[in-house]
């Protein structure tokens, strides 16, 4: 497996291409508003298809540009089914985030697929379990593969995810930290939404919002 990832947008939103050597598929998870060039441009360089665009949760900064890339290179949109009606234009915005957002449009996906809590994917060769993670948002999920979690809005480095914003709950979130991320390997990395690479390992011993379950 090989990986590129970029912060893209007016949030900083990283974006990641999951590639598999052997094949040279690729798929794309949470690419935001101007993802789309970045990842278009890796693709070409690389010599590599899009198999599909896979979303952690349904927050327009981690969606804004699915769609399109869906659409240009023929593949499907997979985002749990709890956070599918937020594909539609401004369903689930914060205020802030609407007004970053008011002059931009956005397509609902040709082909949305639906992950499913417990259900083991594959794509481009490349597998990974789905851990259905509400909290952040009500279909936010871990995509768990063998030494890597993606982990969208859910866990960052000494940080968790807003519980503050449309259809977020705190004591949600706190029930996914206790039976869905505390109960993670230690050895797989932590590929978040937002901000660096960190490691399951690295948060259980600092980040403040697990130790506060330990």
């Amino acid at each position: 497996m090989q990986l590129f990832g970029f912060a893209a947008g007016p949030f900083r939103t990283n974006c990641y291409l999951v590639v598999d050597e052997a094949s040279h598929a690729a798929i794309v998870i949470d690419p935001g508003m101007h993802a789309a060039d970045t990842v278009n441009e890796t693709l070409n360089q690389h010599q590599l298809s899009l198999v599909a665009v896979v979303l952690t949760h349904g927050h327009i900064d981690h969606t804004r540009d699915a769609a399109c890339l869906a659409k240009d290179h023929g593949c499907p949109v997979y985002i749990h089914p709890d956070d599918e009606p937020m594909l539609h234009q401004g369903i689930g915005m914060s205020d802030k985030t609407r007004q970053l957002f008011a002059s931009d449009s956005m397509d609902y996906p040709h082909d949305v697929r639906y992950l499913h809590d417990g259900e083991r994917v594959e794509w481009a060769g490349i597998a990974f379990d789905v851990a259905h993670a509400p909290g952040h948002s009500p279909g936010s999920v871990l995509l768990i593969g063998d030494k890597i979690v993606f982990a969208g809005d859910v866990l960052f480095k000494g940080a968790i995810g807003r519980t503050d914003l449309p259809g977020s709950d705190p004591m949600v979130m706190e029930q996914t930290l206790r039976t869905v991320v505390l109960p993670l390997n230690d050895a797989l990395a932590v590929a978040p939404g937002h901000g660096p690479t960190t490691s399951m390992r690295a948060e259980r011993r600092t980040n403040p919002f697990l130790l506060a379950l330990a």
